[in-house]
């Protein structure tokens, strides 16, 4: 029970970026910063659901990675 636990807690950490509906689709938005996420200097927004799943995915997964994710929130 407590390593499930302790699974669970590490899982939530290690989530930075969450997708959230927006008025032309679906937002990826950076939890640590409150902002739309950037990727290459363009902001996630108005996306398709299955964009901003892979997106999000994808940048937690570089977060996890490298211990953070300077390089793909852009400036």
């Amino acid at each position: 029970m407590v390593m499930a636990l302790a699974a669970s807690m590490m899982a939530a950490m290690d989530t930075r970026y969450v997708i959230r509906p927006d008025a032309q689709g679906y937002t990826v938005r950076d939890l640590w910063s409150g902002e739309p996420a950037r990727l290459a200097g363009s902001p996630q927004v108005g996306l398709s659901q299955d964009d901003a799943e892979h997106t999000a995915d994808l940048l937690n997964r570089t977060t996890v990675e490298d211990g953070s994710a300077q390089h793909a929130a852009g400036p």
